[in-house]
């Protein structure tokens, strides 16, 4: 089919929809109801967090083996991604394709030999840091210290799999010199603007601009904390299309993507954000409710607001998956 002749809500629907990131929290049991909707809002792959710096990092293994029960026992509405051809397979089924992701490097427990062991278990893309340093970098909520020895070469290990190297979450020095060293492109899978809205979390250009350079994508997230004042009433349609104009101006629309970071909040999830405030300073967050994710319900009418903006039919479909898919496979195949 001539993608140039579909209307905007035929082309949500008929294109690969990509998000590279959702935030539900690791636990036991997994969080399949977050999967589900993500699924039933049209979505085709989803890279889902299995463990981050915040736990132990022993904790992954279990929520893996637990989250792969899941999808081979519904294997009727989810494919487990080892490489592209599952996420083409996934929109000729009408399933969701999920992969697993983890966030920050300190999951590899200081031994390089981690990053095998997580990559045949299903984790396919994996952050360095968590908004505090490690072993690898510095944090959006550390210091603005750069790779490490160990990062660099966590991040040749990764190439060498085919592990998509993220540089979210990081020091704005940390994410530029991961754009200079891996040997394939990197992204930047659920940061936003800080020149719109200046949040430690978000990115600065020079960050932005490192990623597409080295033929990266970065993804906009939609985390009202991370898109905008509490006091700004925009609706969150607009202020996720603000960020993709920014972004689209700055870097080209060839290099930016969506990174939803959705999840309906758990208690669980209430009680880390309680007990590891170090990992989220008080003034810069609310409590974990608070966040404000866009209710991933949103994400289907946004082919419809960037046509509505001018955007072209080939751009939008880079946009909402096309982009990322083309990383994923200059990285797993």
């Amino acid at each position: 089919m001539d993608a140039s002749k579909l209307n905007a809500s035929e082309l949500f629907n008929s294109c690969i929809v990509w998000d590279a990131h959702c935030g539900i929290d690791p636990q036991l049991p997994p969080d399949m109801s977050s999967l589900e909707r993500i699924r039933k809002a049209g979505f085709t792959y989803v890279s889902t967090n299995v463990g981050y710096d915040v736990l132990p990092w022993h904790e992954a293994v279990p929520v893996i083996g637990a989250l792969r029960r899941q999808l081979r026992e519904n294997s009727d509405k989810y494919i487990m991604v080892s490489g592209v051809k599952d996420i083409l397979a996934a929109k000729r089924e009408g399933k969701l394709a999920i992969s697993m992701d983890i966030e920050g490097i300190s999951a590899l427990d200081g031994s390089v030999e981690m990053v095998e062991v997580f990559y045949q278990l299903g984790v396919r893309q994996m952050s360095f840091v968590y908004n505090l340093d490690n072993l690898g970098g510095g944090g959006c909520h550390g210091t603005n210290t750069g790779l490490t020895s160990f990062g660099r070469d966590v991040i040749r290990e990764m190439n060498r799999l085919g592990m998509i190297v993220d540089g979210s979450h990081c020091s704005a020095k940390t994410s530029i010199e991961m754009a200079e060293v891996s040997s394939k492109p990197f992204v930047i899978s659920l940061s936003n603007s800080r020149v719109l809205h200046d949040h430690p979390r978000n990115i600065w250009d020079e960050q932005a601009t490192a990623c597409a350079a080295a033929g990266g994508v970065v993804g906009v997230t939609g985390v009202r904390l991370f898109l905008a004042k509490p006091d700004n009433k925009s609706p969150d349609l607009d202020l996720l299309v603000r960020n993709i104009d920014y972004y689209c101006e700055l870097i080209g629309p060839e290099h930016v993507g969506i990174g939803t970071d959705f999840t309906e909040i758990t208690s669980t999830m209430e009680r880390r954000f309680e007990n590891a405030k170090d990992y989220w300073p008080p003034e810069h967050y609310t409590t974990g409710s608070g966040l404000g994710f866009v209710d991933i319900d949103v994400y289907p009418r946004l082919a419809t607001a960037l046509s509505d903006r001018g955007y072209s039919n080939q751009d939008i479909i880079g946009i909402l998956g096309g982009n990322f898919i083309r990383v994923a496979a200059l990285n797993w195949e």
